[in-house]
């Protein structure tokens, strides 16, 4: 009963009582394959009973992505999932330039049937990595398609992995303006090395460290961080880290 208060609560101070009612009632009973939310331009799909509804709770209603930026022109979602996070960036700034990265690819089939109906967001299925190469991903610790591991094999794997630096070129892109990170343990080799090139080129990053899942995750993260940025912002939200770059300059 408190746990339905609560969402119940959370539904209605982030869409009106009405509209949060009948959505409260909607996830209740698990009827959300194809969900409509106010203020947000197209209908969501999501798989019920599956981790479809915590990511959604993290990004709608508990509202960790809520950043305090001047208007994006180019933002990178490493780890996408189905997304989430992207509409809600694209529907907040609906010029901004959205590249997702989503390597499993299931997630990627529901992340490129959400995203269609919007123009300027373009879908990678792949991983990010040091270096380009070859992974396989698989649920090593159990956690469902929001928690999907990629390790490097280049004899059995069968997703493809770029550098950071080979989206950049790929994409012609000067500058990101936030650079979103969920990637399951991943970035302990995204920032080991092969990230002077695009980091200093980075506003804000945005994220979820894994040390929690591995040992000494987030170590190469800072480490990274420290060595490129010399001045910057660190604060948390939720479970994400979020690291402004002061090197570059804020509108």
């Amino acid at each position: 009963m408190r746990r339905d208060l609560i969402l119940l609560f959370r539904f209605c101070s982030n869409f009106g009582l009405p509209n949060g009612f009948m959505l409260f009632l909607t996830f209740k009973f698990g009827n959300i394959k194809r969900v409509r939310l106010p203020r947000i331009k197209h209908p969501l799909r999501l798989r019920p009973n599956t981790t479809d509804v915590p990511t959604f709770n993290q990004v709608f209603l508990q509202k960790e992505y809520d950043l305090h930026v001047s208007t994006p022109k180019v933002i990178i979602d490493g780890g996408a999932n189905i997304g989430l996070f992207a509409i809600l960036m694209k529907n907040k700034y609906p010029d901004a330039k959205i590249i997702c990265i989503e390597p499993d690819q299931e997630n990627f089939s529901l992340l490129q049937a959400n995203t269609a109906a919007y123009d300027g967001i373009y879908c990678e299925n792949c991983g990010i990595w040091n270096k380009d190469t070859v992974l396989k991903v698989f649920d090593k610790y159990n956690g469902g398609k929001w928690q999907m591991i990629v390790e490097e094999d280049n004899q059995h794997g069968t997703i493809p992995a770029i550098t950071l630096g080979t989206l950049f070129e790929k994409y012609s892109i000067q500058q990101v303006d936030i650079l979103k990170l969920d990637i399951e343990t991943s970035e302990k080799q995204v920032f080991q090395d092969n990230f002077k090139g695009w980091l200093p080129k980075v506003k804000t990053i945005v994220i979820e460290l894994h040390d929690w899942l591995e040992e000494d995750c987030s170590k190469p993260f800072f480490s990274a961080i420290n060595q490129t940025f010399s001045r910057y912002k660190y604060y948390m939200k939720g479970e994400n880290t979020i690291i402004e770059n002061k090197d570059l300059d804020f509108a």
